[in-house]
């Protein structure tokens, strides 16, 4: 087997291992009907940052998508919130990509008041003191 294909089939493992054992947790439903989830199990922590894969699955297409998944970088202690990577998605199962993922950071922004990604915040700071 040429290393070629040895790294694209580790990769494959990787990333089904990764959605396999993924937990999402349904953390707001927001008066519009979008539902927000987190992956529970992959929460990486890093001083007073913390890590996470957030999913949205929309109520209504929102330009085309119907679902959304980012990875965020959350600041508990600054209360801010950066993307490091999102991926739009035609359908409600974040399995058919409407577009390519979107791996530029985006610039680091306050978390808003009474938004959903506050709501995470408040989850994912306090997890990371429990444990």
């Amino acid at each position: 087997m040429s290393e070629k294909m040895k790294l694209t089939l580790f990769i494959l493992l990787i990333t089904f291992s990764n959605y396999s054992i993924a937990e999402w947790v349904e953390y707001s439903t927001r008066s519009n009907g979008n539902v927000f989830y987190f992956d529970d199990t992959r929460l990486q922590k890093d001083g007073n940052r913390i890590s996470v894969w957030n999913r949205v699955r929309y109520k209504t297409s929102v330009m085309g998508a119907s679902s959304y998944q980012s990875y965020l970088q959350i600041d508990c202690s600054a209360l801010t919130e950066t993307t490091l990577q999102n991926t739009f998605y035609s359908d409600t199962d974040w399995s058919t990509p409407a577009m390519a993922t979107n791996t530029k950071a985006k610039p680091k922004k306050k978390i808003d008041k009474n938004s959903a990604t506050e709501q995470l915040a408040n989850v994912v700071c306090q997890e990371s003191l429990d444990h």
